[in-house]
C-alpha cells in the first residue's frame, strides 16, 4: 500500500478556524469530507501528544494517507512534522505541507517540490526542524491586504500583515475560494494517487 502524509499548517483552537492563516489546515478538513463522499475509509481524529498533533487516516484504493493537524502554534509547526517522521519515516515525495501564501492571488495554488518558505513562519519552522528546504509544499493564495479608504480625507490604511492573516475571509473572498475549492481538492487527490 502506498503511504502519504498531508500536513496542513494552522493555529490550534476554534478562535483560529477559518482565518486566512489556517487555510492549509482548513482545506485538508474539506478534503477529508470530499474523500469520504468519494467512498474512502476515513478514521476519526485522534490526539497524539508525542506528535503535537491530531491525526486522521484515509484509505482508498491502494493508498493510505495520514493527515496531521497541529496542536501547536504556527511558529512551531516544524516540530509536528519532525516528531511524526521520527516514528513514521517517509520519503520526501510521500509528504506535502499545505499553507496560506500572501504572494499568490486568492485561491491560486502552486505545488513546489522544495524551496523557500516565502516569508511564512510556519513553513520556516518546518525547514528549520527538517534541516533543509527539501520539503514538498502546496502554497494556497490568500493575497495581500488592500488599502482601505479612510473617512474624512485621511490617508488610506493597509491592514498590518499579522492582523490580516489572523482575520477571516470576507463574503466575496469566501465565494472566490468556494469556486477554486474543487480544483484544490482534486489536486490533492491527484498528488496521493501518483
Amino acid at each position: 500500500m502506498k503511504k502519504f502524509l498531508l500536513f496542513g499548517l494552522g493555529n490550534p483552537g476554534n478562535d483560529f478556524s477559518y482565518t486566512r492563516h489556517n487555510l492549509g489546515a482548513d482545506i485538508l478538513q474539506k478534503w477529508i469530507e470530499y474523500m469520504r463522499l468519494q467512498g474512502a475509509t476515513v478514521s476519526t481524529w485522534n490526539t497524539h501528544e508525542k506528535f503535537h498533533a491530531r491525526v486522521c487516516g484515509i484509505i482508498f484504493g491502494d493508498c493510505e494517507v495520514t493527515i496531521l493537524s497541529p496542536l501547536v502554534f504556527m511558529n512551531e509547526s516544524g516540530k509536528v512534522l519532525h516528531a511524526y517522521l521520527r516514528y513514521h519515516p517517509l520519503e520526501r515525495e510521500q509528504m506535502l505541507v499545505l499553507y496560506d501564501d500572501l504572494e499568490l492571488q486568492l485561491g491560486e495554488m502552486k505545488f513546489q517540490a522544495s524551496g523557500s518558505a516565502h516569508g511564512h513562519n510556519g513553513m520556516r519552522s518546518v525547514h528549520e526542524y527538517m534541516g533543509n528546504t527539501n520539503v514538498p509544499q502546496l502554497r494556497i493564495g490568500i493575497g495581500r491586504p488592500f488599502a482601505q479608504r479612510a473617512t474624512g480625507g485621511a490617508a488610506a490604511q493597509v491592514m498590518p500583515i499579522d492582523k490580516y492573516v489572523l482575520s477571516t475571509f470576507t463574503p466575496d473572498e469566501k465565494r472566490i475560494l468556494e469556486e477554486k475549492e474543487s480544483g484544490i481538492l482534486e489536486a490533492l487527490t491527484s498528488f496521493v494517487s501518483l
